[in-house]
């Protein structure tokens, strides 16, 4: 069995710290702290000091295994708290995102899109090599039909809109894509949580910092509304892990 001898909210900083980039590029440099095993501090920190995350634990409950097994079954119920500052803007920058594969059967009925739509794209290409030109349009309404070498993409949805005749020349090649999202506020926060929500989701069984905890299953993921007196806002996620002989080992 797998031994799970730290605090499980010491276990889930460890691996969001290990998976979840910070987005304040100039805190991110200096290798500052802002992943916590509590619920963040907020009210005399700085603008600086945002965006901060901190993880509590709810409830741990369990059941032994056997009638004559002293193992423990634990359940363990927490929080994560995101918490972005009011007017705090942060550029979140991906590279060479993997948007899927061009063929000839109907790409731009089912369009490619990105993961986050983005505010800027500084690129598009096909097998590493660069689309000539990139045309933002405000909506999917707005593509027509591109002469070859000229994607679209669509700003309010991130849509991609390619050539025909490009569809047939680089038919079954990668497409992938730099683009430069802006964040703010609860925008952050809800970056920052869906980012946690994939890590979660994906990396569990592979990340060694997850080590000893199991299962993650999301209750929620919440937005709080917004603190006038404090000008932060706040997204609340809430999971549930399993564990054996949770802060001891086996």
């Amino acid at each position: 069995m797998t031994q799970a001898k730290q605090e499980p909210d010491r276990i889930i900083v460890n691996f969001l710290k290990n998976t979840i980039t910070d987005i304040n590029a100039t805190r991110l440099a200096a290798g500052g702290q802002w992943i916590y095993p509590d619920f963040p501090r907020v009210s005399d920190l700085g603008d600086s000091s945002f965006p901060r995350i901190g993880v509590t634990i709810i409830s741990e409950s369990s059941s032994p295994m056997g009638i004559f097994d002293d193992t423990q079954w634990e359940t363990i119920n927490f929080q994560i708290d995101i918490i972005c500052k009011k007017g705090q803007t942060y550029a979140v920058t991906t590279t060479d995102e993997a948007l899927g594969t061009l063929g000839t059967d109907g790409d731009n009925t089912n369009r490619m899109a990105y993961d986050y739509i983005p505010n800027t794209i500084g690129n598009i290409k096909h097998d590493g090599s660069e689309f000539g030109v990139i045309t933002q349009v405000a909506t999917d309404s707005a593509f027509t039909s591109p002469s070859a070498g000229t994607v679209e993409w669509s700003y309010s949805t991130g849509n991609l809109n390619f050539a025909a005749a490009d569809l047939v020349s680089y038919d079954t090649q990668a497409i992938t894509s730099t683009s430069i999202n802006v964040v703010e506020g609860k925008k952050a926060c809800q970056y920052l949580a869906r980012e946690i929500v994939k890590a979660m989701k994906n990396s569990w069984r592979t990340n060694t910092t997850f080590n000893g905890l199991i299962y993650p299953l999301k209750v929620s993921n919440n937005p709080i509304p917004f603190d006038e007196d404090l000008g932060i806002f706040r997204q609340m996620l809430e999971y549930q892990v399993r564990a054996f002989n949770a802060g001891e080992g086996i």
